[in-house]
């Protein structure tokens, strides 16, 4: 049999076999990826009886959910895009009005031995070391320029917005020098000297930058801050996802204004009185980001963003005047606001990011330019994209 006649045979048997119904969704080799989602819970085991049952604990407790899941087809998401924190020093300096802090690219329990030994080798000496708290202050120090006061400095130490990240956040106190050491520090709201937290600051970020110790950790340090998390994106049953940050309003504004500037996104009008940006979404801006140029022309013709352009000629007036207020949707994240509804239904591009809560307690979520909840795909994979890039 020449090679060709088996192909053709192997080709045949190929189409006989498929037209069978062995593939597709009903055949023997369907795809069996969503499965899992139609998966019962089983009875614990049963010992046999005289048979002693030692005490076992859930290692992996799935936490029951009361309402239905939607069992809709799953999408894979896209992978992360390679422009995402590329080129993310080990150690920066953030700023966001008169606050500044350190961020260093390192889970908190590599960096605070680090803490320790930088304050061990510039002489300074340790008052206090919490841990779980996340805190170090140190004792009373002097400068030689001011002899006639004293001066403090705490450290708090916490889990970054990104994961594996930390931020060291400095306050400095001044005293006079006869005053009683043994009388309880209170911190105040800002430092006394911006000048010398700004010391400290940079002597600290130079030390972390320069050392090269590894990812040595401290075991006591595992649970720094009682394992707070900043940013989780949430998705309850039944519900519309959001992201959940556990930052000040202003911090939280500033990183989601970031976010939605970067990558596939592109940030159009926003107003932070009411909550809301207007924005666009194109994956393929994250290719063309990477791709530098003539790849990206010739990919989409000229060069030019035209979803972008179109949105640009939008005002947020224009977008608030076209959401829909016949439609009552939980959360009702548009209440109270002045210039909503009113206009004809419009075909607007792109999204509304609208940030809801009070300090510490930050709710985002994406909503269609008619102020309507998107599908919980589309939901989740627009919240991913604005996690990934929170700073």
């Amino acid at each position: 049999m020449t090679k060709l006649t088996a192909g053709a045979l192997l080709c045949t048997l190929v189409s006989t076999l498929s037209g069978c119904g062995i593939f597709g969704d009903d055949g023997y080799f369907r795809d069996r990826g969503d499965d899992y989602q139609l998966a019962n819970s089983l009875p614990p085991l049963q010992m046999p009886e005289g048979v002693t049952a030692k005490h076992q604990e859930e290692l992996y407790e799935v936490p029951h959910i009361s309402a239905d899941v939607d069992r809709g087809e799953f999408v894979v998401p896209r992978p992360q895009a390679l422009s995402v924190n590329v080129g993310l020093d080990r150690v920066k300096i953030q700023k966001l009005g008169n606050r500044r802090w350190v961020l260093v690219n390192q889970p908190p329990d590599e960096v605070w031995p680090q803490l320790h030994y930088f304050l061990r080798s510039t002489g300074l000496q340790l008052a206090m070391s919490d841990a779980g708290a996340g805190t170090m202050e140190t004792t009373w120090l002097t400068f030689g320029e001011n002899p006639e006061t004293k001066d403090k400095y705490r450290l708090q130490v916490e889990s970054g917005v990104q994961p594996d990240t930390t931020e060291i956040h400095v306050r400095h106190l001044s005293a006079p020098l006869q005053a009683p050491a043994s009388v309880a520090v209170e911190w105040p709201a800002q430092s006394s000297s911006t000048e010398r937290e700004g010391w400290m600051i940079d002597e600290m970020s130079s030390a972390l930058a320069a050392d090269n110790s590894g990812a040595s950790a401290s075991l006591v340090a595992q649970a720094i801050g009682g394992g707070k998390v900043k940013v989780q994106v949430m998705e309850p049953a039944g519900k519309e996802p959001f992201i959940a940050l556990g930052l000040a309003m202003n911090r939280a504004w500033a990183t989601v204004s970031h976010a939605l500037n970067t990558g596939a996104y592109r940030l159009h009008q926003e107003d932070s009185d009411i909550g809301i940006f207007y924005v666009t979404y194109d994956a393929d801006r994250e290719l063309s980001d990477e791709d530098d140029g003539w790849f990206s022309s010739w990919r989409s013709g000229t060069g030019e963003d035209k979803l972008a352009k179109e949105a640009e000629a939008y005002s947020l007036q224009q977008v608030l005047a076209n959401i829909d207020l016949n439609t009552r949707v939980e959360p009702a994240l548009f209440s109270n606001l002045q210039g909503l509804g009113g206009a004809p239904d419009t075909d607007i591009p792109g999204y509304l990011v609208v940030l809801r809560g009070v300090d510490d307690a930050i709710e985002v979520r994406v909503r269609s330019t008619r102020g309507l909840p998107l599908s919980r795909n589309k939901a989740s994979e627009l919240l991913m994209a604005i996690r990934q890039n929170l700073i």
